[in-house]
């Protein structure tokens, strides 16, 4: 019979020698790696030191030659021998859990008025009921306050991975106002560790001497001492429970990583889009597991706990050239494009004088600085982009909040993460074909705020090579929970 060791960092199967099942095991446990089709190893070589044939299949396998794979992938593995009706024993080498300290902070969340939802306190004890797994919770839904009932209510040692400085510093203010003590920072050149810590993972990745990629349009984190960088190893092997907000990136170099140092005895991921448009949503899976909890943005807006937005998409005219370099198109269509361009500020014109607070969010600075100034011509509004600096982006927000400014026009920065409830009217000028982007850039506009009771999206249906097909992707990614119009479609009653 065969048998899978469990431990925490890894489960190891022993005494299977069923070759065939093996093999199909391990085609289970990969996927095809986009664009391997275009490598050189994958076109086949000769390596010129050995004289050898350099071949690969372009598949990414996560189980080892010696049977050994991660324990987010045990539940697959279960399930893969059930479809194969093979016998299967479990050898536990699970470590004893450490102590643990259930936190009340239900009544400091009542006095800086976030009491959580149902649905946030449901899904905190789904987590605990498990050892690990994904929250999907759409953007809006306030994971970070779930995010605390769970370190609050397992009372262990704990971790809050973030991808930004922004993250950073709005969840570790959070905790710091609801727990009755001290909470770590390790990020942007601090290394603050207490028993619960937010840390990003740019920083973590860097004290382990992983390979780190910069945030898309994330400001550069200040450097951090190099002899703080022990401190942090020893920390994240020694914490009990870690959480990964916006774990959609959990396949990424630095993540897989991380994790792999980790022991942990509690590890969940977070994200309101858990997926991958590249097929690699088995790297997720690979120490987080299965999704927990399903929680749709279409559900907590017939609950009543977010606002509907209505999708408007425009038709843009066509572009005269059939074929094309994409930047060439993008920067003619998109950047360059007068027509286009007086759409878009049309169309915030109009959203302002409705008394919609509006983001215009854009993928090129350029297109960006050329919309401000358009823009600014006709009201109050602000230019953000990953060049700003913090202190410039909360100072913005908080022009935003009190009304000083009708509109922000701003990059990526804004797609995860930033918390501005009162915005109710958004624009995508930039395009793009994200479906993890496409969820997160709506969200900013359908969280509650006291007098918004709706809120409107301008898209816009491009007719150009490559941009055409983004369009159809984002219609079809908003279709599946928002209400959306399309240029020449009827009205459905």
């Amino acid at each position: 019979m065969s048998k899978i060791v469990v431990s925490r960092r890894h489960c190891q199967i022993i005494e299977e020698d069923d070759f065939e099942f093996l093999n199909d095991l391990r085609r289970h446990l990969s996927f095809f790696i986009q664009g391997a089709e275009h490598s050189k190893k994958y076109l086949g070589y000769i390596d010129s030191k050995t004289g050898k044939q350099i071949t690969w299949d372009g598949h990414k396998r996560l189980i080892s030659e010696t049977l050994q794979f991660a324990p987010g992938l045990l539940d697959r593995v279960q399930r893969f021998y059930a479809l194969k009706q093979k016998p299967l024993e479990f050898i536990c080498a699970l470590t004893p859990p450490g102590p643990a300290v259930p936190k009340d902070i239900l009544n400091k969340l009542n006095t800086i008025n976030k009491n959580p939802y149902p649905y946030q306190i449901q899904a905190a004890k789904v987590a605990i009921e498990k050892s690990h797994g994904v929250l999907r919770m759409a953007t809006g839904s306030g994971k970070t306050i779930v995010a605390a009932l769970i370190v609050s209510l397992l009372g262990k040692s704990s971790i809050v991975y973030v991808i930004g400085k922004d993250l950073l510093y709005q969840i570790h203010e959070l905790f710091s106002n609801v727990f009755d003590e001290p909470i770590g920072i390790i990020g942007d050149g601090k290394c603050e560790i207490a028993d619960i810590n937010i840390a990003t993972i740019w920083t973590v990745g860097q004290a382990l001497g992983l390979r780190v990629a910069k945030a898309e349009d994330e400001e550069d984190e200040n450097v951090l001492a190099v002899e703080k960088y022990k401190e942090i190893r020893n920390v994240i092997g020694k914490t009990q429970v870690h959480l990964f907000d916006e774990c959609h990136l959990a396949a990424c170099d630095t993540i897989q990583g991380i994790c792999q140092k980790l022991n942990p005895e509690n590890i969940y991921g977070m994200s309101a889009s858990p997926w991958r448009d590249d097929g690699a949503d088995l790297l997720i899976e690979n120490y987080l597991g299965n999704v927990i909890v399903n929680l749709s943005a279409r559900e907590l807006i017939n609950s009543g706990y977010l606002v509907a937005p209505l999708i408007k998409f425009l038709a843009v005219p066509q572009y005269e050239r059939k074929k094309g370099v994409y930047q060439k198109i993008y920067r003619d269509y998109v950047v360059e494009n007068e027509e286009r361009n007086s759409m878009i500020v049309r169309g915030a014109a109009k959203l302002v004088e409705q008394g919609y607070q509006t983001l215009v969010l854009f993928h090129s600075l350029a297109h960006g600085k050329k919309l401000y100034r358009l823009l600014n011509r006709q009201f109050s509004c602000a230019l953000l982009s990953g060049q700003d600096d913090s202190e410039t982006r909360i100072k913005i927000k908080k022009n935003l909040e009190a009304g000083k400014i009708d509109c922000v026009i701003a990059s990526k920065i804004f797609d995860i993460g930033i918390d501005l409830p009162s915005i109710s009217g958004l624009i995508i000028a930039g395009g793009g074909k994200s479906s993890v982007r496409a969820l997160q850039r709506i969200g900013r506009v359908i969280r509650k705020h006291p007098g918004k009771t709706n809120s409107a999206v301008i898209d816009f249906a491009d007719q150009a090579p490559y941009l055409m097909e983004h369009s159809q992707i984002r219609r079809k990614i908003y279709s599946e929970e928002f209400e959306v119009r399309w240029p020449g479609e009827k009205i459905s009653n």
